[in-house]
């Protein structure tokens, strides 16, 4: 027996539509549980017939139902690569599942839109999945943040288009507090209130760093979709827009997220290997609108609600870690887990 083995292909669609991967109406119903999807939304008429899941009328209200509980539901984070003993994201759609629905657990913007990307194929939605590139205004470090807030990343993010009648839209699961957390029709200068007071906005242009010009016999530069945030809409004064990612409409393949994630997620520079964070949106059930997050980032737990902002928990040991991984984000770790976290990131 070779030691070395010859390389195989790890990820690769099947070319017949029908075997292509959907999840199982049981698989669903089980989903539906897990992020508590209301019963008036289990009675759509796309569960029993699965053409309307393409139209707006009935399309888009489970479809904006089903963004905002997996939002509330399925935590953003990256514990696998911190309390595995492999520290290896998987994007298999099997294992995502049991990881997601049965185990209760998060992941990354790959894992997670890879996951619900599935979900909207399975219940007959038309789904394009994409890739994006996230802006150095959201990075954690503050000196990247002051100093190339207008500049992005490479290939690091993905999202996904769903297609309503004539008109695509924007769905992203995938971004945590920072994501629009709703679909959004893919228009360029549409706005809209995300999380009250937050706006967001879609705009389609070039981005700072292209290397083309407007000069000579140039086309220009190419021009991107770029998502925006703007914290304070009521300052018609300055009413800043903060970039959050760019994206493209061309088709990403599970191939390409598999060398994305790759990178992301071992990495040394990159925060996502440093860093343990994990959030969750958080909804006012009465008006069923998401009002805010919670998020851990190392050893600190904030509550984001609107726009006020306040610690609730500093962790100063790893069982306190621990403890509020399981008691505020609902995510509970094996014991093999708990012992495989790196010395350089255990809390004192």
């Amino acid at each position: 027996m070779l030691s070395n083995p010859t390389p195989t292909v790890l990820t690769q669609l099947p070319l017949n539509e029908d075997a292509r991967p959907r999840y199982s109406k049981i698989e669903l119903r089980d989903y539906f549980e897990c992020i508590k999807l209301p019963q008036k939304y289990l009675d759509s008429i796309v569960l029993k017939d699965a053409t309307e899941a393409r139209t707006k009328e009935h399309g888009l209200p489970l479809l904006e139902a089903l963004t905002r509980y997996h939002a509330c539901n399925v935590p953003f984070d990256n514990l696998v690569l911190h309390y595995s003993t492999h520290k290896i994201v998987t994007l298999d759609l099997e294992e995502l599942y049991t990881k997601i629905v049965r185990r209760r657990l998060g992941g990354r913007c790959m894992e997670n839109n890879t996951f619900f990307g599935t979900v909207l194929r399975s219940l007959g939605y038309e789904v394009r999945n994409c890739g994006g590139r996230v802006a150095r205004a959201m990075s954690p470090y503050p000196d990247v943040r002051r100093n190339q807030s207008t500049t992005y990343d490479g290939w690091n993010h993905m999202l996904n288009l769903v297609r309503l009648d004539d008109e695509w839209y924007v769905v992203d699961v995938g971004m945590g507090s920072m994501g629009p957390n709703l679909p959004y029709p893919l228009r360029d200068g549409f706005e809209t209130t995300s999380i009250a007071p937050r706006q967001i906005r879609v705009q389609l242009r070039s981005i700072a760093e292209s290397y083309a010009t407007k000069s000579g016999n140039s086309a220009g530069p190419p021009k991107l979709w770029c998502f925006d945030v703007c914290y304070n809409p009521a300052d018609d004064t300055k009413k800043d827009w903060v970039p959050v990612y760019c994206f493209t409409e061309t088709e990403f393949l599970p191939q390409d997220y598999e060398v994305m994630s790759w990178f992301t997620s071992t990495n040394p520079r990159s925060f996502f290997t440093r860093y343990v964070t994990c959030t969750k949106m958080l909804m006012d059930k009465d008006r069923e609108v998401i009002i805010g997050n919670i998020t851990l980032f190392k050893g600190t737990v904030r509550e984001t609600i609107g726009a006020n902002r306040k610690v609730i928990k500093e962790c100063k040991t790893e069982d306190e870690r621990l403890q509020a991984l399981a008691e505020i984000f609902n995510v509970y770790l094996t014991d093999e887990e708990k012992k495989a976290i790196p010395d350089d990131r255990v809390l004192a």
